[in-house]
């Protein structure tokens, strides 16, 4: 098992799932937009329209599975709701992309797999690495999904683009010094 792996109980959701309408709540949180996220009340509020005992039960390390269309209509706030919930992938039949790169952006990977809502079970445990794309059921049905770029890892791994790109100028810095102290 690569270190890449993310091994979770299922929470499996249908087709056709807003983000902003279904995920979160996004008439509530409107007034907000633009402004620091509240992560909390984000957290409080994912999925409960669709599974009320989701903010109470989700479980850090959970994986979210979703149908088809899966996320249409979203803000980041979709995203970070769900990642602020402790879920650890996304994986799901089809998505628009630009909830792909929101919740990159955000640390939380989605990936995207067609034939993953008929092979999984609410519940039951699931593997999935973005690197490589490898999905494995509990009951040991492999699945392919598209793999993650380097950089995509790169990205999830640091938690999302911010704290990547604060790494990397860090680093940056930190080089330029040295070789400025070096002459």
């Amino acid at each position: 098992m690569s270190g890449t792996v993310l091994r979770g109980r299922v929470w499996k959701f249908g087709d056709n799932i807003s983000g902003d309408d279904g995920i979160i709540e996004f008439s509530i949180i409107r007034e907000g937009f633009g402004k620091a996220f509240d992560e909390e009340a984000l957290r409080a509020m994912c999925f409960r329209r669709l599974r009320p005992e989701f903010p109470t039960e989700v479980r850090p390390g959970d994986i979210v599975v979703g149908g088809r269309n899966f996320g249409h209509h979203n803000h980041v706030e979709v995203s970070v709701a769900m990642k602020a919930s402790g879920i650890a992938v996304v994986v799901v039949e089809s998505c628009e992309s630009g909830i792909i790169r929101r919740a990159l952006n955000v640390g939380l990977p989605i990936m995207t797999c067609p034939g993953i809502t008929e092979a999984v079970a609410d519940g039951e445990v699931l593997e999935a690495d973005p690197a490589t794309g490898a999905i494995r059921t509990a009951a040991g049905r492999h699945l392919q999904s598209r793999p993650f770029s380097a950089r995509m890892v790169e990205i999830w791994q640091a938690g999302g683009s911010i704290p990547l790109l604060q790494r990397e100028f860090a680093e940056r810095r930190a080089r330029e010094s040295q070789e400025m102290d070096a002459r």
